[in-house]
Formats: structure tokens, sequence, C-alpha cells
């Protein structure tokens, strides 16, 4: 997939480096399902990256990136495209709310289980990061020990955080705990994907939350 950024000067191929990357791009079918988190270099002008897509349907890319000379710590710029994969497509309902999610030998849960948020406010979400029974040994992932990604369901509107720091050192939580700040605009339900590192591989789990 191919994207071409355009901008005051013309195509714009140079931006911040933000969590080891300069862009990222996310591709999502309109059923939620799908997620991907992918990291394009530039070819020929365009931000080119490899995209595996087995089921046809419609989809949306984005594309995530902060331009030079804004904060580092402001949001970033989200463009979003639709496109569309012809072929049959097995459509899958949003999952109802859970409280642990499990991906290979780890547990995640949500640690005020499957209760509504408040839009509208800042909201705290936590997550703990289980193996065993015990607290996962995170390891960073492109400079952070986790990625939330964030969807309106309604809108597929995207937000992705990032954890505070567990202490003041910057190191791995040794409770496997993962703290965000988050602050929801509107009501309705909300996908997020929590990607993580551990035991030397990626991992990725979702969850659906719902605001009020």
């Amino acid at each position: 997939m191919s994207l071409r950024i355009t901008g005051p000067a013309g195509t714009a191929t140079d931006f911040q480096y933000v969590h080891t990357k300069p862009m990222h791009m996310y591709v999502l079918r309109d059923d939620l399902s799908g997620y991907q988190h992918l990291h394009p270099e530039v070819v020929d002008g365009a931000w080119t990256a490899p995209v595996t897509i087995t089921d046809g349907g419609a989809y949306r890319v984005y594309a995530e990136f902060t331009p030079h000379g804004r904060p580092a710590a402001a949001d970033p710029t989200v463009l979003g495209v639709p496109f569309v994969i012809a072929g049959d497509t097995s459509m899958v309902p949003v999952p109802a709310p859970r409280a642990e999610i499990r991906s290979g030998p780890y547990t995640v849960r949500r640690l005020d289980g499957v209760a509504d948020l408040a839009s509208g406010t800042q909201t705290a979400l936590r997550f703990q990061i289980l193996r065993d029974g015990r607290p996962a040994a995170l390891e960073p992932y492109l400079g952070a020990y986790a990625h939330l990604s964030n969807f309106e369901v309604r809108t597929q509107g995207l937000k992705h955080l990032h954890p505070l720091p567990a202490d003041a050192t910057g190191g791995a939580p040794a409770d496997g705990v993962l703290a965000f700040h988050a602050a929801f605009a509107e009501r309705g339900d909300k996908r997020l994907f929590l990607q993580f590192r551990a035991g030397g591989a990626v991992r990725q789990v979702a969850f659906t939350i719902f605001t009020t």
C-alpha cells in the first residue's frame, strides 16, 4: 500500500521520529476487525508498506505523523483514507466488553473489569499483563512498553495512546500494570487494540469498552 502525503511545500516525505518511526500506519476493516500496525518507508515519494489482507470488504488506512516544528508532545496529524477489497466478506460483530483477554501464555486484565467510562473527562485505563499468574516481564516496543490504539466504533476515529511511566527511571513496570490517560469525546462503543512485547515477541489483544 502506498500513500502520498502533500502539504504546503508539496510532497511530504520527512517527519519527526516519534516512537522510533517517522510514520505509523494502521489498517482496519469497517467492522473493527483485521487491525494492523505498520511502519511505511518512502519509495518514489510515497509512504509504502506491505499489507496482507485475507478477506474482502470495506477498509480504512490511517497515516499518523508529526511534522517538523511541532512540539514532540503535541498531538500528531492523523489522516484516513477508505478503500475496498473485492471478494467475499465475513463480517465480525464487535465483541462485548470483557475483563480479560489471552494472547498465548499471557493474560491481559482490565483492572476495572467491564465498567462503563464517562465521556468528556480524563479517564484512567489500567491493564495488568500476567504470565502464569505473575506479572509479565515487559520489553520495550517502538520506544514504549505498550501501544494502545483506540477506535470509535461509530466514526472509526483513531486515538493512539502510550502508557504513563511506571517510575522515575522509566523502567518496565514490576507489577505488569500499564496505565493510560484518555479523554473520550463521545459516548458509545470503543474498540481498543493493545500491543506489547514480552518473551521476545510482540503480542496483541483487543478490548471493547463503552463510554456514557
